[in-house]
């Protein structure tokens, strides 16, 4: 992927990003080219080196047309893994959301805010669902071009119905 300085972008472990600048750091091996992005919803900003970009899973946030399929995704019935210990659950759920793809991100936010529903959530269970839902509420807001706040109140609707 090709990065240009004030790019959205959606990072899988932080979340919806703004590329701020590509520079050059210089590192003990040499001189490396890298990508610096802005994270506001974490209050941070992280340098990423070219050669990392790949394995970083750094992708474009999600289109129009995607975003009718995600909405579609938190409508369709949620598949509770019950059968698993929380630990279990939890961790399969994480790597959902750090594989990048934004239809697993829609399924772990669908899976878990319903499942919280039926029982509470265990603290990694919780702390996963909030990340997934403040990324899938920003990535969501910039392809609609609706505030926060509305596309909040949107998955509020399908997800607590």
């Amino acid at each position: 992927m090709e990065f240009k300085v004030g790019q959205d972008v959606v990072y899988p472990k932080y979340g919806l990003g703004k590329v701020l600048e590509i520079k050059y750091k210089k590192l003990p091996r040499g001189r490396t080219k890298g990508v610096l992005i802005r994270f506001p919803a974490m209050h941070m900003t992280v340098w990423v080196p070219e050669e990392r970009l790949k394995n970083t899973k750094i992708r474009k946030p999600v289109s129009r047309y995607m975003a009718k399929k995600i909405y579609d995704i938190l409508k369709k019935r949620a598949r509770f893994r019950l059968g698993t210990k929380a630990k279990e659950r939890a961790q399969f759920y994480k790597n959902k959301v750090l594989s990048g793809d934004p239809v697993d991100l829609a399924e772990t936010v669908r899976d878990l805010v319903r499942l919280s529903i039926k029982k509470s959530l265990n603290v990694r269970e919780a702390e996963i669902a909030n990340t997934a839902l403040r990324t899938l509420v920003r990535e969501l807001a910039l392809a609609t071009g609706k505030t926060v706040d509305a596309v909040r109140e949107d998955l509020d609707e399908i997800l607590y119905r």
